[in-house]
């Protein structure tokens, strides 16, 4: 009786902040006079602006190239304009936060910042990005940077297998990667490399841009107009390249002598602009709590799981990733196998529906604890093309999703045949009995 009732004073309390930030916080959706697609949220009471842009890449590959690498500590440490130390007294001066983030399809900028260093962070991160000067930045030091981070990707299991997993799935040559050559490639490359990647990475594309804090529209208009919509870009002649994923059930051992083994997989996901994407959302939900429990809470078989979507152009992923003993790796592969098809055969329960609906609430409203989080929670609908409409009723839509309903859906979009997995650590024959060296 007490597990019901907090139940259902959990679920009022999520349903009335709903009602509430949807009438306090509306999303203004409008244009530029130069183009510039925006989301404004209105926040008088944050002394903090934070505002995300979204560039679609002229080529979609993998983020982890060694130029791409290069790029990205370039960028952040001044880009020849300002030097590092400069780009440092400024971010602390100004105030001012900024992350990069390069993905497959996407370059993500997300700006902290105050009303009274709006107009400073916007002007120079148009400079950095409209008109850098590598020519005249100390390239040495963003190559030790950018060569530390590859040394990261290849100790960190989970980013590694998550790099062999996509070079699995495209086998294309923009995702091949050999890390032990990157950083050799890394020192190799000039100023006229960097200044290519500026035009992949952000001058291809008008920017996608959500902006939430103590800002009103005319004056966030002005501002935008006079730094990014002023940048000169290199429209391409011709789309992007295609993803062309290869599924198959293939199961790629990496052989590493590490105390713990990582195991990543993926299969076929759904697109945002699809009808079935917030019963795709639920299905992540159903999926991490069931094999939670059954791989952790039940037969200790693994530490820690993670589920997330890729969405890249045309190409769509459900991907999870679970970290566990070495000896388990063989039996947590299996065990993903036989559910995807016990799921897709018998379904879920309504009370795992349930619970996914609550952590879907949770995990959408109760994080939006700031400006920021606020910013990077709208800006995939709008990456997405989704309209404010359908950012604002996802939770809506996702609420009045049936039993019946995901359970047709999770026997369509469940494929083993195409269930993709890799497993990095000792295989079961490197592994010596416990208590033995």
């Amino acid at each position: 009786m007490l597990r019901e009732l907090k139940f259902f004073l959990c679920f009022l309390f999520c349903v009335s902040i709903i009602s509430v930030r949807a009438d306090v916080l509306p999303i203004q959706s409008f244009k530029t006079p130069s183009g510039l697609e925006v989301w404004l949220v209105e926040d008088n009471t944050s002394p903090v602006i934070s505002l995300v842009f979204k560039f679609d890449r002229a080529k979609l590959r993998s983020p982890f190239k060694p130029e791409t690498s290069l790029f990205h500590s370039a960028i952040l440490t001044g880009a020849g304009i300002l030097s590092p130390l400069e780009m440092d007294r400024f971010s602390k001066e100004t105030p001012a936060w900024a992350s990069l983030e390069i993905g497959i399809s996407q370059t993500t900028l997300t700006l902290k910042t105050t009303k009274d260093g709006l107009a400073s962070s916007l002007k120079v991160w148009a400079r950095l990005i409209g008109d850098p000067q590598f020519q005249k930045a100390d390239l040495s030091y963003s190559k030790t940077r950018a060569i530390s981070s590859v040394a990261y990707y290849k100790e960190d299991l989970e980013l590694s297998s998550s790099i062999k997993l996509l070079q699995t799935i495209f086998p294309d040559s923009s995702f091949k990667i050999d890390l032990d050559k990157t950083s050799q490639i890394i020192e190799s490359l000039t100023a006229e490399d960097m200044k290519k990647e500026t035009i992949t990475n952000f001058l291809s594309s008008k920017p996608k841009i959500v902006v939430v804090g103590d800002v009103n529209k005319k004056e966030l208009i002005e501002l935008l107009e006079a730094t990014f919509g002023a940048l000169d870009l290199h429209l391409p002649s011709s789309p992007p390249n295609s993803l062309n994923p290869r599924w198959s059930n293939k199961e790629i051992l990496i052989e590493r002598d590490v105390p713990q083994s990582v195991v990543a997989f993926a299969q076929p996901g759904v697109n945002p602009l699809s009808k079935d994407y917030p019963k795709f959302l639920l299905l992540q939900y159903v999926l991490y709590q069931r094999l939670y429990d059954e791989l952790r809470e039940k037969r200790g078989l693994i530490y820690s799981i993670q589920f997330n979507a890729g969405h890249y152009k045309n190409v769509d992923l459900l991907q999870g990733i679970f970290a566990c003993e070495c000896t388990n790796a063989p039996k947590v592969a299996k065990f993903i196998r036989s559910e995807w098809e016990r799921l897709k055969d018998f379904g879920i329960t309504q009370t795992e529906l349930s619970s996914a609906k609550l952590a879907f609430k949770r995990d959408k409203i109760l994080t939006l604890t700031s400006t920021k989080r606020v910013a990077k929670e709208y800006a995939d609908p709008l990456s997405f093309n989704l309209s404010p409409d359908k950012a604002r009723t996802l939770l809506e839509t996702a609420e009045k999703v049936t039993l019946g309903e995901i359970n047709l859906f999770t026997e369509e979009v469940l494929q083993p045949k195409s269930l993709t997995l890799v497993i990095i650590g000792r295989s079961s024959k490197s592994n010596p009995p416990k208590g033995k060296k």
